[in-house]
């Protein structure tokens, strides 16, 4: 995990002589087309994911790739000075972050012009904004926000990650989190059944590249008894 952190930090620097070419290069899509389908529908798209591999070039190289920005939810840094520096890098694509904590209107707003936003579900959520989901066998406290605003506005949910492969080349995947069959809306039941979906997608992942996920998040501070 230490190695992935540490070329995770060393390729963000690089970031800004990152071109169209040099990604084309080294870094595959797999399943692209079900974002362009997504599209189709006109209702957003959510890409969800989680720190894993290089969780900032995945969103860098498809806004590139793709020539279409990303709005993304992200925590602010304690460090205002390396905070303004991380979202500079972030946003030389294009790219747009939206700090956890902005108006949820916002969000609204960007789905109704049918553009994506991007969640990173792997993070400890506070309890009295969240739904308690199967991670590892372990129930977790888990952001139900975006399957709330899903199951109300019948936005489409896509699992997005990238993985580093043995050659030092990334592999940049999207597999769809189906909600069509929960009908009735944003109920507590839908609700939970669509969070525990997604951890199950994030759980997949990790379980398949154990050594690119972030382990000292403490995802595990909030479980239920």
């Amino acid at each position: 995990m230490y190695e992935n952190l540490g070329i995770t930090l060393f390729e963000i620097l690089y970031f800004p002589k990152l071109n169209r070419e040099t990604i084309e290069k080294y870094i595959s899509f797999t399943n692209a087309d079900l974002v362009f389908k997504a599209m189709k529908k006109g209702k957003g798209i959510f890409f969800i994911s989680g720190h894993i591999s290089n969780w900032e070039l995945t969103a860098y190289a498809y806004s590139k790739a793709f020539m279409s920005r990303l709005n993304i939810i992200a925590k602010s840094q304690t460090n205002k000075g390396i905070n303004r520096k991380i979202n500079k890098y972030r946003e030389l694509c294009g790219n747009a972050i939206i700090e956890i904590g902005s108006s949820l209107r916002h969000i609204y707003e960007l789905i109704k012009k049918n553009e994506i936003v991007c969640f990173l579900m792997d993070q400890s959520a506070n309890p009295d904004y969240s739904v308690y989901s199967d991670f590892f066998g372990v129930k977790v406290s888990t952001f139900s926000g975006p399957s709330k605003i899903a199951l109300k506005n019948n936005t489409e949910m896509l699992f997005a990650y990238g993985y580093r492969t043995s050659s030092f080349k990334y592999n940049i995947v999207w597999e769809k989190i189906d909600h069509s069959d929960l009908t009735g809306g944003p109920n507590e039941n839908n609700i939970q059944i669509l969070t525990d979906r997604i951890n199950k997608s994030l759980e997949k992942v990790i379980r398949e590249h154990p050594e690119q996920w972030l382990w000292i998040h403490r995802r595990f501070k909030h479980i239920a008894k």
